[in-house]
């Protein structure tokens, strides 16, 4: 398989890429700026030279040979520095075509005339040019000095390139009845041009190449926290979290105090870490909770159902009616306990699912005296009176709060003893009780049922609704012992009504409040 190139070198290359293109850029702009100032100066020293052509214009005859006929540097001048022909050479020829530094002008022999400088003029269908080379005077020939007539006159700069004598930068104007071009030879400028291309070029490649190399070192030392993030995410896959989720590797403060884009992949890789303990812990403990919730399932329904076998099979022997009798109510009461055990884990094993409830304004005030009226009759040695009770409404499911109240009387029934005090009492929650999602602060309704028995034991009162925790372990067997199962039905019932429930503190007795939304 292709190994694929590491963000290092990615993000290098394409820092020496950015600098190479800024370069080029640069390089670029610079050779047009310095191009444009140079030609700037050979346009103005074009201007200075097609004035002076224009006041000095003289005539002279071109050798035949055109291009390739010189006058030798060393000519005779006269002392106002104006070209002597030579013996042998042709003489003036008055109305011919004009040569600007002729012989009675400042010429190409004499003083004045640069190295490259090119001068052209035409008049009556006549043309003649030279130009200034190694110092030498070298007349044009006939498709050099096509290409310059064919020049427009407009007296702007323009380049032009003469074969075997190169680029020039000229300008052509009428003046008079002649038409009168100079230039000046851009060999200095396109030389110049080239060599600063060159070196900038060079330069770049150096600055380019360096900079990939610094920029590989400067990303690796940046990036160097990524890998703490990956040596921690490489520490928690190979661990099989099913077994091991404990003491799971974190990220060090040398990534999370690193660059900012690191910093929150590495506070990101803690969270997960911190959310998958959470979660690990979570499962672990509902696993034991359920693990025990099965056990004391089965010993709760293991009790009765050995009653009932026990009973069973007294029942068949050869005894007496009585003893049948006695043994057959026996069998019912323990199999009536089983059907209440049974349908109060289904109760719960619904609540766990997540079950909605119903949400109506229910009228809280008769189901409480409805649950205190039942009370009183199953246990008539207890005070059932009704408290505090304001006239509010609560938003939930009836059914759901009749069990509530049943469940809690039932509690204070089975663990106080006769002539204890049970009072419920119905108000509005006093603030600082968390409201129910989406609503109010101060729209939470309470139900308080206290008892003046002997309390909660210390041992269990942060476990009281727990499932199967009971205030006495032990089981009567006339039936009033408790399965441990009704304060952890009241728990999940006032919860998914939006609610909570909980034990308040009391000098005396048991207080139970369970605080509901109200309507």
């Amino acid at each position: 398989m292709t190994r694929r190139p590491s963000l290092a070198g990615r993000l290098s290359r394409a820092l020496a890429a950015c600098v190479a293109l800024a370069l080029i850029v640069m390089v670029a702009a610079s050779t047009l700026v310095m191009r444009s100032w140079m030609l700037g100066n050979m346009d103005s020293e074009l201007h200075r030279l097609s004035q002076r052509a224009g006041e000095h214009l003289d005539v002279e005859d071109a050798p035949d040979d055109g291009v390739g006929a010189h006058d030798d540097a060393d000519d005779d001048s006269d002392e106002g520095g104006r070209a002597v022909p030579q013996s042998g050479g042709r003489a003036p020829r008055p109305g011919g075509p004009v040569v600007p530094g002729g012989p009675k002008g400042p010429g190409f022999g004499g003083s004045g005339i640069a190295e490259g400088t090119l001068q052209y003029v035409s008049e009556d269908g006549e043309a003649a040019g030279a130009v200034v080379s190694n110092f030498s005077v070298t007349y044009l020939n006939q498709p050099a000095l096509a290409i310059l007539a064919a020049v427009p006159t407009d007296g702007a700069p323009r380049t032009v390139r003469l074969k075997e004598l190169g680029a020039f930068r000229v300008t052509s104007q009428v003046v008079g009845d002649k038409t009168v071009l100079v230039g000046v030879q851009m060999d200095s400028v396109d030389d110049v041009v080239l060599m600063l291309v060159a070196v900038e070029v060079g330069l770049s490649l150096v600055v380019a190449i360096a900079a990939g190399f610094a920029g590989r070192a400067w990303v690796r030392r940046e990036l160097r926290p990524l890998g703490v993030v990956r040596a921690a995410a490489a520490d928690i896959a190979s661990r099989d979290l099913a077994d091991d989720a404990e003491d799971l590797t974190r990220v060090g403060e040398e990534a999370t105090s690193g660059p900012v884009e690191v910093a929150d992949v590495a506070g990101a890789l803690n969270s997960m870490i911190d959310a998958v303990e959470d979660g690990m812990e979570r499962r672990a403990r509902s696993e034991a909770k359920l693990r025990q919730f099965v056990a004391d399932a089965s010993h709760e329904l293991r009790t009765p159902l050995a009653s009932v076998q026990g009973y069973a099979q007294l029942a068949r022997r050869d005894i007496d009616e009585a003893s049948r009798t006695q043994a057959l109510e026996r069998i019912s009461s323990e199999g009536a306990r089983m059907a209440s055990l049974v349908e109060e884990m289904l109760t719960l094993a619904r609540l766990d699912g997540n079950r909605a409830l119903k949400r109506d304004n229910v009228d809280v005030i008769p189901l409480i005296l409805d649950a205190l009226s039942d009370a009183h009759v199953v246990a008539p040695d207890h005070a059932w009176e009704l408290g505090e009770a304001s006239d509010i409404q609560v938003l939930g499911d009836e059914a759901a709060l009749r069990q509530i109240l049943t469940n809690l009387l039932a509690n204070a029934r089975v663990h106080t003893p006769a002539g204890t005090r049970v009072t419920v009492s119905l108000s509005r929650a006093p603030q600082g009780v968390e409201p129910a999602k989406d609503a109010p602060a101060s729209s939470m309704v309470r139900i308080r049922v206290a008892d003046d028995g002997p309390g909660i034991p210390a041992e269990i009162r942060d476990r009281v609704f727990d499932r199967f925790v009971r205030g006495d372990s032990s089981r009567t067997r006339d039936g009033r012992g408790s399965s441990g199962l009704g304060m952890s039905i009241v728990e999940s019932l006032a919860r998914a009504m939006g609610g909570s429930v909980r034990l308040a503190d009391a000098d005396k007795g048991t207080v139970i409040d369970v605080t509901l939304p109200a309507a």
